[in-house]
């Protein structure tokens, strides 16, 4: 078993900011199992499709959190190509990607000083995004 060193991109991503994207990727399996779960019979979804996109959204926070974001090294850019993407994946918003997405962008702006206007637009805007999929979810299952 090895331990995240000083060196590698693991121990780049503080307590905080991993504590930051599990609290996007349970937000996102809460969407991909309330979206999977007691599905009518002739609707899209289902267990199988609910595992397959739970273990897309666990791959996803994976590869943002433990590779993009600590090699990141224009971190305004990467706030803006996360915030835009969390905010165009609210049209497969049943995906659970995008709190996953707001997340990591919310996570590479806590680490930049000085923000330009649009990484912070959009992160805002992907954060609404995320909290929109997850109502409409809940809301959904009523």
């Amino acid at each position: 078993m090895t331990t995240a060193n000083a060196t590698s991109p693991l121990a780049r991503v503080s307590r905080p900011d991993l504590l930051i994207g599990a609290g996007g990727l349970v937000a996102a399996l809460v969407i991909v199992f309330l979206g999977n779960y007691h599905v009518d019979k002739g609707e899209n979804g289902g267990t199988g499709p609910g595992i397959v996109t739970g273990i897309i959204c666990v791959v996803l926070a994976a590869v943002l959190f433990g590779y993009v974001i600590p090699r990141a090294r224009n971190l305004d850019r990467t706030a803006i190509i996360l915030g835009a993407l969390g905010v165009v994946s609210i049209v497969a918003f049943w995906s659970g990607v995008t709190p996953v997405l707001a997340a990591a962008a919310y996570t590479v702006l806590r680490r930049i000083g000085g923000a330009s206007v649009a990484a912070r637009l959009l992160t805002v805007l992907a954060g609404i995004a995320a909290l929109a999929s997850l109502i409409v979810t809940i809301v959904q299952n009523d």
